[in-house]
C-alpha cells in the first residue's frame, strides 16, 4: 500500500513540473515574438494590407509569394486585390502598417493611348496626398490605333500592355488601375446657362443647391451615341452678381451657374476601356486629353489672362481655351503630326519610318529661315529590307512641305477658337505642346499664322515634385498624374477642396461616371 502511495506521489510530482516547464516555455516563446514584432510595424486593420515585413509594401506586389521561414503568404485574386484597392481609395488611400519612411498612398498611375505611342507613368505621393516624384516611364509604339481611336482591340491592348510593364518594372510596383487619357474626333463639347431658385427660406446656398444646377447643367438632349465624359462648372451668379467661384455659404434667392460639357462617343470609349482591361489594367477615371495636358503646361498667370493650348499629337491636335481661369472651349481636331509624315513620305519618295526620322532630325516650320543651298542626304532604306538606300534633297524643300501643313494645323486652331466666340479673351498667346511641338520653328510659325504670341509647353509640376520628364511628349501623362493624385485620391481623412469651379471634373462623380462606362460595355 505505501508502495502504491509513492508511486502516485511521484506522477503527480512529475505532472506539476511538466506543466510548469511547458508554461515557461510558453512564455520564452511569446516573448521571442514579442521581441520579433517589436522590430517590425504591424497592421492598423486596413484591408489589403499586411503587417511584418509585407508592411514595408502593398499586397500583390511583384512578388507573388513571400517566405518567412516555413510559411508562405500567397497573392489573393486579381478581384480581391482590385477590390481592396478600391475600397481604399474610397477611405482617403492610407494603406495599413505605415510607418515611419512607409509610403502612405498607393502609387498613382497615367495611361496616354495616343496614336502614335502609348505611354505609362507611375508618380509616388507623399504623406498628404500629393505627387511628389515620378518613379517609373514607359514608352512603348502605338498599335491599334488611328486618329485617337482604338481600330483593333487585340494590338491596342498587346501595346498597352507593354508600356505598362515596363513602367511597372521601372517603379518596381505592381499596377491595378490608372487614369487614362481620351481625345479623338468623337469628343464634342458645349457651354450651358441654367438656374434655379433658392428654396431655403433664410436664402443661404447650400451643397444642394450646387447639385441641383450641376443635376441640371447635364440634362441635354444629345444623341445616344454620346455620353458625357465631364461637367465642369465655370462661374456662379448671385442675384445678378457674377464672377462668385464657391457660391456654397453665400445668401442669393437666384442662382445661376454656367458650365462646360464635354460628350464623347460610347462605342469609341468602350473599345478604349476594353483595351485597356483587357491589358490587365482597371480603369480609375477617364479624362479629355487637352484638359490634362493643359495641368501640366498652363502656369496661372496665363490661366487668368487667357490662354489657348494647342497639343499637337501623332493623328489628332487638342485644344482648349482658358479665359479667367476656366475652362470655356475645348475641341479635337483629327489631323496631326502623322500627317506632316506622310506629306514628307510623298514628297521625298521614303517610307514612313525613315520620313519620320527626317521630320525630327532635318524639319523646320519656317522655310524662309532655311538656306537655299543647304543640302541633306539621309537614309531611306526600309527596315525589312536589305540595302542602305539613301535620298539626297534640299532642306528648304523639306521645310516648305512642313510649313503648309503646320500652317493648315493653326488655321484649323484659329477657325475653332473663332467659332467659340472666346478669341478676345486669349491675352496670355497660344501655348503649344505634344510631339510636334518639338519642329523647330514652329512657335514662329503659329505666331505668324494666329498673330498671337506663342511659347512650347514643356511639362512642369508644383514645387517639390521631382525627376519629371520635360520633354513636351510626356505633358499628357504628367497631367494625368496630377489629375489622379489631386482628384481620384482624397487627402487623407480630409476632403479634397471645394470643387466648385474646378475645371477638371468633381470628385465625387468619378466612380460613378467609370461605373457607367462599364455598364454600357457589359450591355454590349
Amino acid at each position: 500500500m505505501d508502495t502504491a502511495k509513492r508511486n502516485l506521489s511521484q506522477k503527480v510530482v512529475r505532472r506539476e513540473a511538466g506543466r510548469k516547464g511547458n508554461g515557461q516555455d510558453r512564455k520564452a516563446r511569446s516573448a521571442g515574438t514579442a521581441g520579433k514584432d517589436a522590430r517590425r510595424p504591424r497592421g492598423n486593420g486596413v484591408p489589403g494590407t499586411t503587417g511584418g515585413s509585407d508592411a514595408r509594401r502593398p499586397t500583390g506586389g511583384k512578388d507573388a509569394r513571400r517566405t518567412t521561414g516555413s510559411m508562405e503568404t500567397r497573392q489573393p485574386g486579381k478581384e480581391t486585390i482590385r477590390r481592396t484597392a478600391r475600397k481604399r481609395r474610397q477611405r482617403g488611400g492610407v494603406r495599413a502598417g505605415a510607418g515611419e519612411g512607409l509610403p502612405l498612398y498607393p502609387p498613382v498611375v497615367a495611361l496616354d493611348v495616343g496614336t502614335t505611342k502609348i505611354a505609362c507613368l507611375v508618380g509616388e505621393l507623399d504623406a498628404d496626398g500629393r505627387l511628389a516624384r515620378v518613379t517609373g516611364l514607359g514608352n512603348t509604339p502605338a498599335r491599334g490605333m488611328h486618329k485617337g481611336v482604338v481600330v483593333d482591340l487585340a494590338d491596342a491592348a498587346a501595346a498597352i500592355g507593354a508600356s505598362v510593364s515596363q513602367a511597372a518594372e521601372a517603379a518596381g510596383v505592381e499596377i491595378e488601375a490608372a487614369c487614362v487619357g481620351v481625345a479623338g474626333s468623337h469628343v464634342v463639347s458645349m457651354n450651358r446657362k441654367v438656374s434655379i431658385t433658392n428654396p431655403n427660406e433664410d436664402g443661404r446656398v447650400t451643397k444642394a443647391e450646387r447639385r441641383a444646377l450641376l443635376k441640371k447643367l447635364k440634362e441635354v438632349d444629345v444623341s445616344p451615341d454620346l455620353k458625357l465624359i465631364h461637367a465642369l462648372p465655370r462661374e456662379y451668379v448671385l442675384d445678378g452678381q457674377d464672377g462668385i467661384r464657391r457660391p456654397v455659404g453665400m445668401w442669393a434667392r437666384r442662382i445661376e451657374m454656367s458650365g462646360h460639357l464635354v460628350y464623347g462617343a460610347i462605342s469609341s470609349i468602350q473599345n478604349l476601356v476594353g483595351a485597356v482591361e483587357d491589358a490587365g489594367v482597371a480603369v480609375d477615371d477617364i479624362v479629355l486629353e487637352p484638359l490634362a495636358s493643359s495641368r501640366a503646361c498652363l502656369q496661372e498667370q496665363e490661366l487668368q489672362s487667357g490662354v489657348m493650348l494647342v497639343d499637337i499629337g501623332g493623328g489628332t491636335t487638342d485644344v482648349a481655351m482658358f479665359a479667367g481661369g476656366r475652362l470655356v472651349h475645348s475641341a479635337v481636331l483629327p489631323v496631326g503630326g502623322n500627317h506632316i509624315t506622310r506629306d514628307i513620305s510623298v514628297g521625298l519618295k521614303v517610307p514612313l519610318p525613315a520620313a519620320e526620322e527626317i521630320k525630327l532630325k532635318y524639319g523646320h516650320a519656317q522655310s524662309h529661315l532655311v538656306e537655299d543651298i543647304e543640302m541633306v542626304k539621309a537614309s531611306a532604306a526600309v527596315l525589312d529590307q536589305p540595302g542602305a538606300r539613301t535620298v539626297t534633297f534640299s532642306r528648304k524643300f523639306l521645310s516648305r512641305i512642313i510649313e503648309v501643313r503646320v500652317a493648315e494645323i493653326f488655321t484649323l486652331v484659329m477657325k475653332q477658337a473663332r467659332e467659340s466666340g472666346y478669341l478676345s479673351s486669349i491675352a496670355a498667346g497660344i501655348v503649344v505642346t505634344g510631339g510636334s511641338s518639338q519642329l523647330e520653328g514652329i512657335c514662329g510659325l503659329a505666331e505668324h499664322v494666329t498673330k498671337l504670341p506663342a511659347r512650347q509647353g514643356l511639362p512642369t509640376a508644383p514645387v517639390g515634385v521631382v525627376d519629371i520628364p520635360s520633354n513636351p511628349v510626356y505633358a499628357t501623362g504628367v497631367g494625368l498624374l496630377l489629375y489622379g493624385s489631386e482628384h481620384i485620391f482624397m487627402r487623407g481623412p480630409s476632403q479634397p477642396p471645394e470643387p466648385s469651379t474646378a475645371t477638371l471634373g468633381l470628385w465625387e462623380e468619378v466612380l460613378a461616371k467609370v461605373k457607367g462606362w462599364f455598364g454600357q460595355r457589359k450591355k454590349t
